[in-house]
C-alpha cells in the first residue's frame, strides 16, 4: 500500500473513530434525557390519577373540570390501576401482566413513590393514604414520541457518520497528495541521476520539515558520491600515469640498448637506470598494496594491545638506518607516570606504518631539520603529536591531503607518491581514531594521531 494511501486510512479510521465516539455519548445523553423527561411525565400523570380517583371532593369545580382536562391528554398506551395496599406483589403482576421487579414494590411501599422501565414500558406508582383506607395507584406507559425521536437522532447520526467518511476519505486523500507531493518529485529526480549526471540536485527549500530534510541528506549524499567518482577517477588516472612513467622509461632504455653492440660499460649504466625505474615502480606497487590492504583487511584485523612509546623508539630506529640524517627527537616530558596510559589497542603492523609515514613525512618535509615527537595522554585519549619545521602546506591544499597521489604544489620536487597521509588517514579511521594537521605555509606542520585508550571499546571503522 502506498504511503498516501496509508495515511489517507489512517486519518479517516482515527477521525471516524472519534466521531463515532462522540456521536455515542450524544445518543446515551439523548436517550437518558429522554427517559427522564419521560419518567416526570409519567409521575404528574399518576398524580392527576390519584387525585382524580381520590381527593375529587376536595376540589374545586373549576379545579376539577381543569384537572380533568390534564386527565384527558393521556401518554400512548396509558392504562391506570388501583390496588389496595393489601394487595401482594404477585397480585399485581398477575393484574397488569408485566413482571414488575421486586425494588419497585419495596420503593412503593417504604417511599411512597416508585418508578421503573421494562422493555419499551414505563411504570410509575404512587402509595395513596388517608385515615380510613390506603391504596396503590400505579400507571403504566409507552414513550412512543421518545423512541421516534431517538430513532431519528440515530439515523441523523448514521447519516452524518457515512457523510463524514466520505468527506474525510476525499480530504484526505488530498491532503495527503499534497503532503507527499514533494516526495513524488524527489522520487522521480532520483530516478533520472545517473552516474552520468551526478552534479545534478534536488531542490530544497527552508522548510524544518522531513522531506527538506531528506531532500537535504540526499543531496549530502550525492555530494559525497560525486566527490568519491572524482576521487576515484583521479586515482586511476593519476596510479595509470606514476605506474606508465617507470614502465616506459624502463622499455625505453633496454630498446635503446638493443639497438646495437655496446661496451660493458654502457651496458652496467642502462641495467643501472632500468634497476632505478624498477626500484622507483616496487616502492610505488608497495604503496599500492599497502593502500589496498587496509580495504580488504579491515574485519580481519589482529587486534593486540600496543605500548606506543615504544612503537616511536622502533620506529625512530627504523628511520635512522634509511635516513641517518635525521633530527627526530622524542620529548619525553609529558609522559605519564601510569605505564598503562600509553597503551592502545590495535593492529601492530598498521599503527607501524601509520607513525612511520608521519615522521617520514616530517624529516622528508623539513630537509632534516628538528622533529618533535611527544605524546600526550587523558583518560579518553592517547596522543601522538609530530612538530616539524619544514615547508609547510598551503592553506587552500590542506583539503586534498587525504587524497591518493595528491601532492602539494610546493613538495613536488620532493620523491614521494602521495600515499603517506591517506594511508595514514584509513589507519586511523580503522582503529577508530583520528588525525588532524594543522600547517602555516614555510612554517612547518604539527600532525597529532589521536587514538582512544584501551579502556574504551575498539571497533574497527569505515
Amino acid at each position: 500500500m502506498k504511503i498516501k494511501n496509508k495515511i489517507t486510512l489512517i486519518f479517516v479510521i482515527l477521525v471516524a473513530t472519534m466521531q463515532l465516539v462522540i456521536f455515542s455519548i450524544i445518543y446515551v445523553f439523548a436517550s437518558d434525557y429522554r427517559t427522564n423527561e419521560f419518567f416526570k411525565k409519567l409521575r404528574k400523570r399518576t398524580i392527576i390519577a390519584e387525585q382524580s380517583h381520590f381527593e375529587k371532593n376536595k376540589l374545586g369545580t373549576e379545579v376539577y373540570e381543569d384537572l380533568l382536562k390534564k386527565h384527558l391528554q393521556t401518554l400512548p398506551e396509558e392504562h391506570e390501576y388501583i390496588f389496595p395496599t393489601t394487595t401482594t406483589l404477585h397480585q399485581i403482576i398477575s393484574e397488569i401482566e408485566i413482571d414488575i421487579p421486586e425494588p419497585f414494590y419495596t420503593d412503593l411501599v417504604n417511599n411512597n413513590y416508585a418508578e421503573t422501565k421494562i422493555g419499551d414500558t414505563f411504570l410509575s406508582g404512587l402509595n395513596y393514604k388517608e385515615q380510613d383506607r390506603s391504596h396503590f395507584v400505579i400507571l403504566t406507559a409507552n414513550d412512543e414520541d421518545g423512541l421516534d425521536e431517538l430513532s431519528k437522532l440515530v439515523n441523523l447520526l448514521v447519516f452524518l457518520f457515512l457523510l463524514t467518511i466520505l468527506v474525510l476519505f476525499f480530504l484526505g486523500s488530498f491532503f495527503a497528495k499534497r503532503t507527499l507531493e514533494p516526495l513524488a518529485r524527489i522520487i522521480e529526480k532520483v530516478n533520472n541521476i545517473r552516474v552520468t549526471n551526478l552534479h545534478e540536485r534536488l531542490e530544497t527549500t527552508n522548510n524544518k520539515d522531513e522531506l527538506s530534510e531528506l531532500a537535504n541528506t540526499f543531496n549530502g549524499m550525492l555530494d559525497r558520491l560525486e566527490t568519491s567518482f572524482e576521487i576515484q577517477s583521479n586515482f586511476i588516472n593519476n596510479a595509470s600515469h606514476e605506474l606508465k612513467n617507470p614502465l616506459t622509461a624502463i622499455l625505453g632504455q633496454t630498446e635503446i640498448a638493443l639497438l646495437k653492440e655496446r661496451s660493458p660499460q654502457e651496458y652496467t649504466k642502462v641495467l643501472e637506470g632500468v634497476e632505478t625505474e624498477a626500484l622507483r615502480l616496487d616502492a610505488l606497487i608497495n604503496s599500492l598494496l599497502k593502500f589496498a590492504q587496509t580495504e580488504s583487511d579491515e574485519k580481519g584485523l589482529l587486534i593486540t594491545p600496543i605500548r606506543l612509546d615504544e612503537l616511536i623508539l622502533e620506529v625512530k630506529e627504523n628511520i635512522d638506518l634509511i635516513n641517518p640524517d635525521n633530527k627526530i627527537e622524542i620529548d619525553f616530558n609529558d609522559f605519564p607516570e601510569n605505564p598503562d596510559l600509553l597503551v592502545v589497542e590495535g593492529n601492530y603492523g598498521l599503527i607501524n606504518i601509520a607513525l612511520n609515514n608521519v615522521l617520514d613525512n616530517a624529516s622528508k618535509f623539513s630537509d632534516n631539520k628538528k622533529v618533535i615527537v611527544k605524546i600526550v595522554t587523558n583518560n579518553a585519549s592517547i596522543k601522538i603529536v609530530v612538530t616539524d619545521q619544514g615547508v609547510g602546506i598551503p592553506s587552500d591544499e590542506i583539503k586534498n591531503i587525504y587524497q591518493p597521489f595528491y601532492r602539494a604544489a610546493n613538495v613536488r620536487n620532493v620523491k614521494g607518491y602521495g600515499f603517506g597521509l591517506p594511508l595514514t588517514n584509513k589507519i586511523m579511521k580503522l582503529h577508530s581514531g583520528t588525525i588532524e594537521v594543522f600547517s602555516e605555509h614555510k612554517k612547518g606542520t604539527i600532525v597529532t594521531l589521536i587514538f582512544p585508550n584501551k579502556h574504551q571499546k575498539f571497533s574497527i571503522s569505515k
